[in-house]
């Protein structure tokens, strides 16, 4: 694994040197050795190769300059670093509050490979679990190895629509984090299409997501989904949002799976009884407003599944500030309080960081984030009167983390 990374790193180092130099002059003597390395990595084909190569032989002087392929150029890349303080303890539990400072890293590159097509990739730090991209500073300076966070192929025959297939960023609004944790990365396929009648945009998104896959014959469990919403602006100031989104679960009731919270209803054998088809909402209205307090929005998500009891789940918010903030002095206050019933919703999709990514649990969120330079933020996030809706009730939950994040 470290031989890889190694090699994603100098691949990685290779095109971002690439990105900031259109033309690369070299010595003629050392024109064939530097083709034939790149040909060997994998970096150039045999074909763009070959064509380099034969200019570099027609060049007479000490010097060759030689033009970058055109899928060479077209190649973006982006990545963010985030340092967290985090702190965080529950009631009763009979376990002594937590601190520890956790990191994140991600990188990523995009090609354009032609009008229509484009291919992508990204790692990130962390292990195995699909919520959390976090590390933890631990064991005595341990390296930790990357993962693949992404890797996609995308075609888009016209503006209106577009097709994703591999491993791939949620393609699903939400309003907020009360069904999907925001470093879900689905296995799949979906679809985007968009129409614009003005004032309004009207999108559908249909997907296929892989939820897990079996060596015996067996039918494998997936979820089949549709979301259809509109965003309509009304002149300048004002703005909202709407979508409605139907899952369909196949193959869930019976099985267990990785990564859940262990908070949905099991048989005696621990695999779930419901299959969670779900219907889910999700809006946002803001004012856009002069002075101090640029906007001013409410949000809020609902679900109900088929679950025989416990089938509801609501969020309801309202955040103030910049819309994002991305430079110097630009700031934003969010807070949301939730209720997530017990078998509203599976158990290993949301958000992680609210009582463990917990169903049967309801409490407050408050958020600040503060932009300190061009690219570069502050954020404070508190998770307070956390508590399980039924049991012990007791257990309340506290999580404070503060965040320095840089992007690039």
């Amino acid at each position: 694994m470290k031989k890889v990374f190694i090699m994603v790193i100098f691949v990685a180092g290779f095109f971002t040197t690439l990105a900031f130099v259109p033309v690369l002059t070299v010595h003629a003597g050392e024109t064939d050795v530097l083709i034939k390395k790149l040909i060997q990595r994998g970096v150039l084909s045999e074909s763009d190769g070959q064509e380099l190569l034969n200019k570099a032989s027609k060049s007479k002087g000490a010097e060759t300059t030689m033009e970058l392929p055109k899928w060479v150029k077209n190649i973006k890349l982006k990545g963010d670093f985030r340092l967290r303080y985090q702190y965080e303890d529950t009631d009763n539990d009979g376990i002594d509050s937590r601190e520890r400072y956790r990191i994140r890293w991600r990188f990523g590159a995009e090609s354009k490979v032609n009008d229509q097509w484009k291919a992508g990739f990204g790692l990130a730090s962390g292990g195995n679990d699909p919520r959390s991209t976090n590390q933890t500073l631990e064991n005595t300076f341990q390296s930790p190895d990357a993962r693949i966070d992404y890797a996609y192929a995308k075609f888009t025959p016209n503006p209106w629509a577009s097709l994703i297939g591999g491993k791939f960023k949620n393609p699903i609004w939400g309003a907020k984090d009360l069904l999907w944790d925001g470093d879900i990365r689905p296995d799949g396929a979906a679809a985007h299409l968009k129409f614009k009648a003005a004032p309004a945009e009207i999108f559908v998104t249909p997907a296929y997501f892989i939820l897990d896959e079996y060596k015996t014959y067996k039918d494998d469990p997936a979820m089949w989904l549709v979301q259809v919403g509109t965003k309509v602006k009304i002149g300048k100031v004002m703005y909202f949002k709407v979508a409605g989104t139907y899952y369909d679960f196949s193959n869930v009731t019976g099985n267990a799976f990785a990564h859940s919270a262990g908070t949905n209803s099991v048989d005696v054998a621990g695999d779930l009884t419901q299959d969670y088809d779900s219907l889910a909402a999700d809006g946002e209205f803001g004012v856009h407003l002069p002075g101090p307090v640029p906007l001013v929005a409410v949000f809020g998500q609902y679900v109900k599944s088929d679950a025989d009891d416990d089938s509801k789940g609501w969020l309801v918010g309202v955040k103030f500030g910049h819309k994002k903030v991305k430079g110097l002095g630009q700031w934003q206050v969010k807070y949301n309080y939730r209720r997530l019933e017990k078998d509203a919703w599976p158990d290993f999709l949301p958000d992680s960081d609210f009582y463990g990514g917990a169903t049967d649990v309801k409490g407050s969120e408050v958020e600040f984030k503060l932009g300190l330079a061009k690219h570069v933020s502050f954020g404070v996030d508190y998770y307070f009167d956390v508590k399980p809706i039924n049991g012990d009730t007791n257990r309340e939950q506290k999580v404070l983390q503060a965040d320095l994040v840089i992007k690039w």
